[in-house]
């Protein structure tokens, strides 16, 4: 799940629907939990839910959401607390992403806290609803269908990139970089990092691209290489 920055409030807001295209330009037309690309249907979602006390209208309590996280989510927790979350935490840090009906998982080597507290959003949102699953998604959730078919597309890139991967001096091998890496952006950025794990000329290109758009959150101490966790996270 990529970590983003939202940055500072560009405004205030008399009602919370008018921070989407704010949100969207800063952090893109995407779920910040299924990562789904949606221009259509994307929704101003409050971390903390309004009817457990969270503010109304305040930009720290945003974040984007598609239509089926929203809905699944409502406010079925009553704070921040107990969860991580991509406007705060290295959420990128927390998650194995899986080519089958598992879709996602938690990194076993997380401190067993960690592992309740990243699991728990798997489940708020359902992120684990997959044909095949205990937890199967409805008629009307098509999360799964369009992970499965941008899959496809993301595997046909990897295996014409491994046909160019080793010809260093070849102006196609940079030109196949920056396309797979502009194809990216149709959404599922953790899926294309899953597929290109090892591919790290891939890897850093599609990272550059991602946070110039849309301001993935990434910083890392200089000294220490260690991830800085941001005012408010837990890691």
């Amino acid at each position: 799940m990529r970590a983003v920055d939202k940055g500072a409030a560009p405004r205030a807001y008399a009602k919370y629907s008018e921070a989407r295209h704010d949100l969207a330009k800063r952090i893109g037309y995407y779920c910040s939990y299924c990562e789904m690309g949606t221009n259509n249907m994307i929704e101003v979602e409050h971390v903390h839910p309004t009817h457990h006390g969270g503010n109304e209208l305040d930009w720290e309590n945003f974040l984007l959401s598609c239509k089926y996280c929203n809905t699944i989510k409502e406010a079925n927790n009553t704070s921040r607390t107990g969860y991580y979350w991509p406007d705060i935490d290295n959420t990128d840090l927390l998650y194995d992403y899986t080519l089958d009906n598992r879709v996602i998982m938690v990194k076993n080597t997380l401190n067993q806290t960690q592992q309740d507290n990243a699991g728990r959003l798997i489940t708020l949102v359902g992120l684990d609803r997959y044909p095949g699953n205990t937890n199967l998604p409805t008629e009307a959730d098509t999360r799964w269908r369009l992970r499965d078919e941008i899959k496809i597309t993301a595997m046909s890139s990897y295996n014409r990139w491994v046909q160019v991967r080793n010809y260093y001096d070849s102006p196609f091998r940079k030109m196949m970089v920056e396309q797979i890496a502009e194809t990216s952006l149709i959404g599922f950025y953790s899926l294309w990092c899953k597929i290109f794990e090892g591919e790290q000329d891939v890897l850093n290109e599609i990272d550059i691209i991602w946070t110039d758009r849309y301001h993935n959150y990434k910083e890392s101490d200089r000294n220490t290489g260690a991830r800085i966790v941001r005012a408010n996270g837990q890691i």
